[in-house]
């Protein structure tokens, strides 16, 4: 008995081994399979594919209609929601004739605290030198969840890509992750602060 006991403890010990292999070839190949996705949905963009249009449900009931949100001409619009102001362009194009023109730029996590410090301390933004990058909240407030590449409202912010955009918030539990969304659908993810995203600024509104 002992004996068919102790084959019986090394069947189940293999079987055990095996699982967990399984389960760590399964979890690599969906982190492959993700990032071949990412990498394809950005090269996409970079190349301006006519396939990359935005694509919305126009029936169902927008989340960020554009009178929400009250425009100015300097570039910049208030969301009059939350209260916050937007700046309606990314980090490195300009807003010129109604719409944004150039490209976007982007930046490691804390590249981005340092290029918003100097912003600030320099000429500003549409004459406020108050702006800094969204919390994950609210960020997360102007994803348009009835659109898809991008998830936002452009006639709010006309020019956005389908990419990620940092958020202020650090991940709790890992030193090196930052939080972002990824306006291709709108999703929040935790990245590496070593990874280079794009940015939007907003300031609190007076």
């Amino acid at each position: 008995m002992a004996g068919a006991r102790s084959s019986f403890a090394r069947v189940c010990a293999k079987q055990r081994s095996w699982m967990v292999d399984q389960q760590r070839i399964t979890t690599k190949a969906s982190t492959v399979m993700f990032f071949r996705k990412l990498f394809l949905a950005t090269l996409l963009v970079s190349l301006g594919s006519p396939l990359w249009a935005q694509d919305c449900h126009l029936e169902a009931r927008a989340s960020t209609p554009t009178e929400r949100f009250k425009v100015h001409a300097d570039g910049t619009i208030t969301d009059t929601k939350t209260r916050l102001t937007w700046m309606r362009c990314s980090v490195g194009m300009h807003w010129k004739d109604g719409n944004c023109v150039d490209v976007a730029v982007q930046y490691e996590w804390k590249d981005a605290g340092r290029f918003i410090t100097r912003l600030n301390d320099d000429e500003g933004y549409a004459g406020y030198k108050d702006w800094r990058l969204p919390t994950l909240k609210e960020l997360e407030e102007i994803v348009e969840h009835r659109c898809i590449n991008p998830a936002i409202n452009l006639e709010v912010f006309p020019a956005t890509l389908p990419s990620g955009y940092w958020s202020s918030t650090p991940d709790k539990d890992y030193k090196k992750g930052a939080w972002l969304v990824f306006f291709l659908h709108g999703k929040s993810y935790m990245g590496n602060v070593q990874q280079a995203w794009k940015l939007r600024l907003v300031r609190d509104a007076q």
